[in-house]
């Protein structure tokens, strides 16, 4: 594996744990308490961002390892 793997490896693991941070602070409190709306909304962010994150985040790995231009043959 090179080190572009690894990353995306690492950003998909992250993308994993965020969500399942997220579903377990979704559950403790829904059951527990009335929840304002700005809550939900931020919950619903953390959801997107982790599944980008479990599919790779393509824009991320571009951004951190730049596919190198082709020098003109001269």
């Amino acid at each position: 594996m090179n080190s572009k793997e690894l990353f995306g490896l690492f950003l998909r693991a992250v993308g994993v744990l965020g969500i399942i941070f997220i579903v377990r602070h979704v559950l403790g409190s829904v059951f527990t308490e009335t929840v304002p709306a700005y809550v939900l909304i931020k919950w619903v962010v953390g959801v997107f961002v982790g599944l980008y994150l479990i599919r790779g985040a393509p824009l991320l790995v571009k951004f951190a390892f730049p596919e190198k231009p082709v020098s003109p043959a001269q």
